[in-house]
């Protein structure tokens, strides 16, 4: 990557440079300035990746004002400047009287949560955001610089036993990324135990957990070891955490803390060795700010934090992904069996990939049962409800011009809502909560939908 003058700083913008023999991004640090509620007048500096702010004692800048959020916003930087996302917060994040999800901020920007109102303040220092000159980090792949921040957290805190979050949506490959942490430490010998908190019922979880004797509840008809014993000496992965039961996250929070645990129906306390790395592709901060998942552990499982991307935030790792999976699933050689491989990587990279690079692999592997060669990727696309956006033919919508236009439109709009809902329900396997939570809507809103709509009894 090319040097690039501090000049460029000045604009607020950032700059890929070379420090030191390591690539980074450069930029200017910043800070808060409050100008009204209890902490008018004061000024805080933002000197971290992700910078949060909210009412919760463990918030990077405390607001103790009962309109705030426990988790209200957070401020991170990526390739395009300081960005702003709000936190599923009650009240809301405005940044210049508008309220946003999310939005890069400008030099002198207000920002308002709730009755606080606050300056975004540049200054005219810089700071350095090392990045891995790595392209991989094990069997995760990726070159756009959102991955290369990824690899460069993963490869420093991998050889530690710090604890880890990793979130991210469904389908960013979560599991692996743990797995090489794993693979990269000093425990890369001794077990990496998988448990998966939402496949496991609520009644066994806390021994698949903490292992039970004999005797304790109906069907123990011997003792056992739970996951944490079984891992001595290595990894404990805890897929979906956020929907670990409100009862068993004190008891999580009390293995984190003393590093003992309690088999189920026995008083003995055993001491452990593992290391914890969780993931969740649900909103966390959400589920603290409405008081479904304990502050304390929240921050006690994501001492590093560690945000997958979406695979439509970083389009130019898809060509890089695209070749690894054809050279792994059919050969060296399987390359030249794409027809026009750059025509179609540009089409591939204007995709959404809802699925993320889970869908992009299964793309592949569904495109080679074709016995066509060469094989055109880009016309899967419209099998399994997925769609290019790249086709110059109508969308196959059907309605009856000849209608009132308020009519035909009502109709179009509940044919997609039915169609939606009944998706979703099926998804989530009739769960109302989580299905609100997914599709970001009030639960009580989703309820009227599914009456309304007949979808359950």
């Amino acid at each position: 990557m090319s040097n690039q003058s501090d000049d460029n700083i000045n604009t607020g913008t950032l700059v890929i440079t070379e420090s030191e023999g390591r690539d980074c991004l450069r930029v200017r640090k910043t800070k808060l300035l409050v100008i009204s509620g209890s902490l008018q007048g004061r000024e805080f500096i933002v000197n971290r990746d992700v910078f949060t702010v909210g009412s919760g004692t463990h918030t990077d800048l405390r607001l103790e004002d009962s309109t705030v959020s426990k988790r209200h916003c957070e401020i991170l930087v990526d390739e395009n400047g300081y960005l702003i996302k709000d936190l599923n917060s009650t009240n809301g994040t405005f940044v210049q009287g508008v309220r946003v999800d999310s939005a890069h901020l400008a030099p002198g920007s207000e920002i308002r949560l709730g009755k606080v109102r606050i300056v975004f303040c540049p200054l005219q220092d810089s700071s350095d955001i090392p990045l891995s000159r790595n392209e991989s980090f094990g069997k995760m792949l990726g070159k756009s610089v959102p991955m290369r921040r990824i690899f460069y957290i993963a490869e420093t805190y991998a050889p530690s036993d710090a604890t880890i979050m990793i979130t991210g949506e469904t389908g960013t490959g979560k599991e692996i990324l743990a797995e090489e942490i794993h693979n990269h430490s000093n425990r890369r010998d001794k077990p990496f135990i998988v448990i998966d908190c939402a496949a496991i019922s609520k009644e066994l979880i806390e021994s698949e957990l903490f292992g039970h004797i004999k005797g304790s509840f109906t069907g123990a008809n011997a003792d056992r070891q739970g996951a944490f014993e079984l891992a001595d000496g290595g990894t404990v992965f805890l897929d979906e955490i956020g929907d670990l039961s409100p009862d068993l996250q004190p008891k999580l929070l009390r293995v984190l803390e003393k590093r003992e645990i309690r088999r189920v129906g026995c008083n003995r306390v055993r001491k452990i060795n593992v290391r914890i790395i969780s993931a969740t592709n649900r909103n966390l901060a959400q589920e603290v700010n409405e008081n479904r998942f304990r502050e304390d552990l929240f921050y006690r499982l994501s001492v590093v934090h560690l945000e997958l991307p979406a695979l439509r935030h970083r389009r130019d790792d898809v060509p890089l992904l695209v070749t690894r999976f054809l050279t792994d699933m059919h050969g060296e050689n399987a390359v030249d069996q794409i027809a026009d491989f750059e025509r179609t990587m540009k089409i591939l990279k204007r995709h959404d990939w809802p699925g993320n690079v889970r869908e992009l692999r299964n793309l592949i592997e569904l495109a080679f049962y074709s016995e066509r060669r060469p094989v055109d990727l880009s016309t899967f696309l419209s099998i399994g409800h997925l769609k290019a956006g790249v086709s110059n033919e109508p969308p196959d919508i059907n309605f009856d011009t000849d209608r009132p236009f308020k009519d035909a439109k009502n109709e179009l709009i509940e044919d997609f809502e039915k169609a939606y809902l009944r998706d979703l329900l099926e998804r989530n396997k009739q769960n109302i909560s989580r299905s609100a939570r997914e599709a970001g809507i009030e639960r009580a809103y989703l309820q009227r939908l599914v009456r309304k709509y007949g979808l359950r009894e």
